[in-house]
């Protein structure tokens, strides 16, 4: 029997992106960021630069990323691989195609064989065709997409896909969700949602 798709984001779900992002800039830049100051994944308004500029610092910093040296986040590992029992598992990021390689050889460390697939969707205003997440996930036929990001989330929630919000993060807090959208702080909350033990 064929098992039905999820697709399942990599940065704030199971790779602590923004905290290594912060240890960098902080060090390179003489900044004293913190967490709670990202209300919005956007970093733009945080750093203070636009798009662009932006996107490069974000692309300049994951060029000097040794994520071999990187641990995922808490159960995830044990998490991943129940759900994988039960689900065809599909990453899809924001990252860029750029980092493909470094990511999935990272994810394959970690995660080994617990994927059917990857996709690299980029930033919209530096990529030649923009696809969101909600696209992609339809296109592969997943019922579900796990992710901290609520607009990628609402966007799915738009197309009958299932929304899980991952994490209690400053940039994904809201008043309400949408009936089909729930939030699970960590992985031990998703594989009770999903009813797996």
């Amino acid at each position: 029997m064929n098992k039905e798709g999820i697709a399942v984001d990599i940065d704030e779900v199971l790779f602590p992106f923004l905290d290594e992002f912060i240890k960098d800039h902080n060090a390179l830049y003489g900044t004293n960021l913190k967490i709670n100051d990202f209300p919005s994944y956007e970093f733009s308004g945080t750093l203070g630069l636009g798009i662009l500029d932006t996107v490069e610092r974000v692309y300049s910093f994951q060029r000097r990323l040794d994520q071999s040296k990187i641990a995922p986040f808490q159960e995830s590992k044990e998490s991943i691989a129940k759900v994988a029992s039960k689900y065809d598992i599909n990453i899809v990021t924001a990252r860029h195609p750029q980092f493909e390689d470094e990511t999935v050889e990272w994810l394959n460390t970690h995660f080994m064989g617990n994927f059917v697939s990857t996709t690299f969707i980029g930033f919209p205003e530096v990529m030649e065709k923009p696809l969101t997440k909600a696209e992609v996930c339809k296109e592969i036929g997943v019922v579900a997409l796990i992710d901290d990001s609520l607009k990628h989330l609402l966007q799915c929630s738009e197309v009958g896909i299932e929304g899980i919000l991952f994490g209690d993060y400053p940039w994904n807090q809201t008043d309400s969700l949408p009936e089909n959208i729930k939030r699970c702080t960590n992985w031990l909350e998703v594989l009770e949602h999903l009813n797996i033990n």
